[in-house]
């Protein structure tokens, strides 16, 4: 053989054995972390354990399967790039796809990758500023048409004017989401997490589907559907009226309603629906924190702990640190890898009614299975949602929203 292409061939097999070694090394550091984490919730007093299922053992299951996919995506590349060039999809070929939260972040970059290959793409947001920019760069990447839709998740009546004006889709994204610190409500008079994550993204997917032609939804979740104290939803006091706000319970709810709202959504329409987790990501979602990151996203460790965010990242970062071997390592994906894992859920076959991580199937917890919950999420949203239509129209019928 040319030497110049031994040298390649030496060259790539070192690299590739550089990369396995570099997983394994951090698989090590993150079944220790998981262990230490397990350690310290089995000293939670009983009465402060989940009653369903151990959301540690769910989280370490979960850390398991991350690890392995590591070592699998050094070797192979995502699961998008593996799909086969000119082979099924679950949305035909030139389709038009509507993506959510698109003007940054993983919904940027979800219209990016679905621009280039090959459908029309609707990028959505609330900021115009934004958009203009985003439709520029989804445009760089497009082989078709870009468009734009500026409306507000926090706004029913703007979500349903948006799903008017964009009438037809073939796929659907809802990437949008927002994580408060604080109790807020909107203009309908609900709490703003719940109604940018769920409920809005309730009221414009079914308008959409009412238009006919959706081929397949992906609901962007994320493992913290399991975070929340009783693997349940706490419907009858939504809007927190009779409890402390808890900012991380909040957020939980509103991924597990992602996730139970992707596992009804066939039975009432005749469309095919994924859940995805995107991992976590680096990105805008953590805009209303006052520090870095949230301390303990997952509800894990015990009120004895000390959970600042100093303790925590000081700690995190010095254990991971001695364990590999190397610089810190960072927990995050890049907004563009955690993409591609949500365009596998859009485009990919067989895959109708999956939960993804890291675009390849997984479980979900106990409570985002219950096909009950999800019939009474649905009801009540649906109720919820025609309710505050139907009130805010009155008003504004009155004149009560003139200035």
């Amino acid at each position: 053989q040319p030497a110049c292409l031994t040298d390649s061939l030496t060259n790539s097999r070192i690299e590739s054995l550089g990369a396995v070694a570099t997983s394994m090394r951090h698989l090590i550091a993150i079944a220790s972390v998981v262990a230490v984490v397990q350690g310290l919730a089995g000293r939670v007093p009983l009465a402060q354990k989940p009653t369903l299922f151990s959301r540690g053992s769910y989280f370490a299951q979960r850390a398991r399967e991350d690890a392995a996919r590591a070592v699998r995506r050094a070797l192979f590349g995502d699961q998008l790039s593996q799909l086969q060039v000119g082979g099924p999809r679950a949305i035909p070929d030139g389709g038009r796809v509507v993506v959510t939260g698109s003007t940054s972040g993983v919904g940027l970059d979800v219209a990016r990758e679905v621009a280039a290959l090959g459908y029309d793409v609707v990028v959505c947001g609330r900021d115009e500023k934004k958009l203009e920019r985003a439709v520029a760069l989804v445009g760089r990447v497009a082989r078709r048409g870009v468009e734009s839709a500026r409306f507000d998740l926090e706004s029913l009546t703007e979500t349903r004017a948006a799903a008017a004006a964009i009438g037809r889709a073939d796929g659907l994204v809802l990437c949008a989401g927002c994580w408060p610190t604080t109790l807020r409500y909107t203009e309908d008079e609900l709490e703003a997490g719940l109604q940018a994550n769920h409920l809005g993204h309730f009221l414009l997917a079914t308008r959409l589907l009412d238009a006919g032609g959706v081929a397949r939804v992906v609901s962007v979740a994320s493992t913290a559907h399991a975070a929340t104290r009783q693997d349940r939803l706490e419907l009858d006091d939504a809007r927190w009226t009779r409890r402390a706000f808890d900012p991380l319970e909040a957020y939980a709810q509103t991924k597990l309603a992602n996730v139970l709202f992707a596992r009804e959504l066939p039975r009432r329409y005749a469309v095919e629906a994924v859940s995805a987790h995107p991992g976590a990501v680096d990105s805008e979602l953590f805009r209303d924190f006052d520090v870095a990151l949230p301390p303990d996203p997952f509800g894990l460790l015990p009120p004895t702990v000390d959970a600042s965010i100093e303790t925590l990242s000081t700690t995190a970062q010095s254990f991971l640190k001695g364990v590999v071997g190397s610089a810190p390592v960072s927990v995050f994906k890049k907004p563009r890898d955690a993409a591609r894992d949500v365009v596998v859920g859009l485009v990919a076959p067989g895959l109708a009614g999956a939960y993804l991580s890291d675009g390849e199937p997984t479980e979900t917890s106990p409570g985002a299975a219950d096909d009950a919950a999800a019939a009474e999420l649905w009801d009540w949203s649906r109720s919820t949602v025609d309710e505050a239509l139907a009130l805010i129209d009155e008003e504004r019928s009155r004149g009560d929203w003139d200035i």
